[in-house]
């Protein structure tokens, strides 16, 4: 937050770059809770996503996907499908929207991927550009599950 001072709020709890949690217990609880979903819909959509670049699905059908695994998943209400909508909601805005930059870790925690361009995948693979974005995504996308792989439980 840019100044705090103007800002009269309480931080319920926090989990740190060590994997150790501090604050209220049950918020803690949804925090990981979130992040469970989120781990489960990175895996889920890895898979689909492959079908872009693999098999030449249009992105478009993927995002349809996507969205209807979204409202289906609406309807649960867990903290676990927060999460979960969470990552869907992002692919999908960054399938309908090549022009603008979105933000998957691991790029904005400073540990960022050196991937190749567009264009050197393209060549390597014989793929078109939006399915050698879509290939880059999901290596995005594979090192953000990577990263929460071992951290979906509070350590102690």
């Amino acid at each position: 937050m840019g100044n705090p001072s103007i800002c009269e709020t309480g931080i319920r709890a926090a989990i740190f770059s060590d994997g150790h949690a501090e604050g209220d217990r049950e918020f803690v609880a949804e925090l990981f809770a979130e992040r469970r979903g989120a781990y489960q819909a990175l895996g889920d959509t890895i898979k689909l996503l492959a079908s872009v670049y693999t098999q030449h699905v249009p992105a478009a059908e993927i995002t349809d996907k996507l969205e209807a695994e979204r409202k289906a998943n609406l309807r649960k209400g867990t903290h676990e499908s927060g999460g979960y909508n969470f990552v869907l909601i992002d692919i999908s805005n960054f399938l309908k929207d090549p022009g603008v930059v979105w933000r998957f870790p691991p790029e904005y925690q400073g540990q960022r991927q050196q991937l190749p361009s567009i264009e050197d995948v393209m060549n390597t693979n014989g793929l078109s550009h939006d399915e050698a974005r879509v290939f880059l995504l999901n290596k995005r996308l594979e090192a953000w599950k990577s990263l929460l792989q071992n951290n979906l439980q509070p350590r102690q």
